[in-house]
């Protein structure tokens, strides 16, 4: 039996998502890769039942954002606040859509382990659970989750406001070219002092963020002056195909 095939053996899952057809889809694919005992929720108070019950057992949650009772949002920051009834650092891959990117700074506040853009494929949830598995992370002081504001962010999603869950004031207006600049990552023509423009691709931890990092609609990312981690750039590179950045203004130090 190959590796791939093999990944998941002996250890239970627990899928979550209120569309039946995309969980059992999601169930098909981690039974592929070896799961034989996979817990399923329709929603998140279910879903917060099954980690009261088995979340000793659980090795990784696969968490839709968008679901009625308690969304994706709350089930983790029940998970990182000890609430849940599972360890605080077991293992969540949240299941985003092209619409749900104003929640997305909310769970790397949280430190999701994983981002997979619906619809799901096989390839894409190997790779993110391969990585999951293998790369340790520490968890933060409880009062850390504690502080995001799940609630407030996840209100303007299940109320169907638009943009769904922007974290700060609109920006100002501003020109056509620099707004589409802005969309792409670019920031504006020349760089504000003391920043510079850094490829996508050529981004390291410890880095520090010149300014917002901003979704497909403006929705907010991650702020300016954070300083990026790894976990914060394998979550941006998982979400590269929607975000598509070319280049991030990156604070300097005065010699560079």
């Amino acid at each position: 039996m190959s590796d791939e095939k093999s990944l998941l053996t002996g250890r239970q899952l627990l899928i979550v998502d209120d569309e039946e057809f995309s969980r059992l889809f999601v169930v098909r694919m981690v039974r592929d890769l070896g799961c034989t005992n996979v817990l399923q929720a329709g929603d998140g108070i279910k879903a917060l039942q099954e980690l009261a019950a088995h979340g000793d057992g659980v090795a990784v949650v696969v968490l839709d954002f968008n679901m009625p009772g308690a969304n994706g949002l709350q089930v983790l920051k029940a998970i990182r606040t000890g609430q849940a009834g599972a360890p605080r650092d077991t293992n969540v891959l949240m299941l985003t859509g092209n619409s749900d990117f104003g929640l997305v700074g909310a769970a790397m506040a949280m430190d999701v382990d994983a981002f997979v853009i619906k619809p799901v494929s096989l390839n894409v949830l190997t790779d993110r659970l391969t990585k999951m598995l293998r790369d340790p992370r520490e968890m933060k002081p409880v009062e850390i989750y504690e502080a995001v504001d799940v609630d407030t962010v996840g209100g303007r999603l299940m109320g169907g406001r638009a943009p769904v869950a922007t974290l700060m004031p609109k920006p100002k207006a501003r020109t056509t070219a620099a707004a589409a600049a802005a969309r792409k990552g670019v920031g504006p023509a020349k760089p504000l002092p003391g920043t510079k423009r850094v490829e996508f691709d050529q981004l390291t931890a410890g880095m520090i963020l010149a300014e917002h990092i901003r979704g497909p609609r403006g929705e907010l990312l991650l702020g300016a002056a954070t300083v990026l981690t790894e976990r914060l750039l394998n979550r941006l590179r998982e979400l590269q195909p929607v975000i598509r950045l070319e280049y991030v203004p990156i604070m300097v130090k005065p010699e560079e």
